[in-house]
């Protein structure tokens, strides 16, 4: 275990810079590519969220309580595209070869609406398909462990898939992985596989975090939304969107069986 953790503190050493390393990013877990996006590019998309926020979220926005940081309301079509940039599919083909396609795009804000911290997580127990995807977090806005940045368990990737979803407690683990809260900013962007660790703080000095997640897989994956390099390696697609549909009998059907059925004691 001392050599697994040796090597993972090394790669933090070495997992942010201009160029991306794929062998760090297989052991730490996550890179910071600095610098990756053209400023213009940049500008385009801070001028088409701030016009977005003014006029849709300025005044209060519809908040999902279950995640309060995940935007709900419909991009405008400059921000719901984002994930259009070839830098992202060509980052993303070190990672899993020439054949890359979408999985998701959302945005993951800290503003007036939402400023709690996040709890520790791994994203890939809220996934569909296949288990090998990344997100690639994009910042707007600057983001730091002031006004609630991400901070990274890296190195925790390497347990996989731990069985169930929600709040993780590592104290149950005999291994404590290193924790990085990187500082990025617009041109920057976060790569992260799905299965790290993950987790941020309250935004504590008031400067909205805004950052676009999307999420990123083999083309072979037959939950993919759009085909972004390369071409499609798989004849069979579904989609991931009101999964519950997909079961006659679940955990989650039994829980909203039970919910019901609390509520209904509740009101006799």
């Amino acid at each position: 275990m001392d050599n697994v953790l040796e090597a993972v503190t090394r790669a933090v050493e070495r997992a942010s810079g201009p160029v991306f390393d794929a062998d760090v990013y297989r052991e730490a877990g996550f890179f910071v590519l600095r610098g990756a996006i053209p400023a213009e590019v940049v500008e385009r998309w801070q001028l088409a969220w701030q016009a977005f926020y003014d006029s849709e979220l300025a005044q209060g926005r519809n908040v999902n309580q279950a995640n309060p940081v995940a935007l709900t309301e419909q991009l405008p079509p400059a921000l719901a595209t984002m994930y259009q940039e070839p830098v992202f599919a060509a980052t993303a083909s070190h990672i899993f070869g020439p054949h890359v396609a979408l999985y998701n795009h959302r945005f993951v804000i800290k503003d007036a609406h939402s400023r709690n911290k996040v709890f520790l997580h791994q994203d890939s127990c809220y996934h569909l398909g296949n288990l090998n995807k990344c997100s690639m977090f994009v910042p707007l806005s600057i983001a730091n462990r002031d006004n609630g940045g991400m901070t990274f368990h890296a190195g925790s990737h390497k347990l996989g898939f731990l069985g169930d979803a929600g709040e993780i407690n590592p104290d149950s683990f005999d291994v404590r992985w290193p924790k990085v809260t990187p500082e990025v900013h617009p041109g920057d962007f976060i790569i992260m596989n799905s299965a790290l660790w993950h987790e941020s703080g309250p935004n504590l000095n008031g400067v909205d975090r805004i950052m676009a997640d999307m999420i990123l897989q083999p083309a072979d994956d037959p939950t993919g939304k759009e085909l972004l390099a390369g071409q499609w390696q798989t004849g069979i697609f579904y989609s991931p969107a009101n999964y519950i549909r997909y079961f006659s009998s679940s955990r989650v059907l039994k829980i909203i069986k039970y919910e019901k059925e609390l509520q209904a004691l509740r009101q006799s």
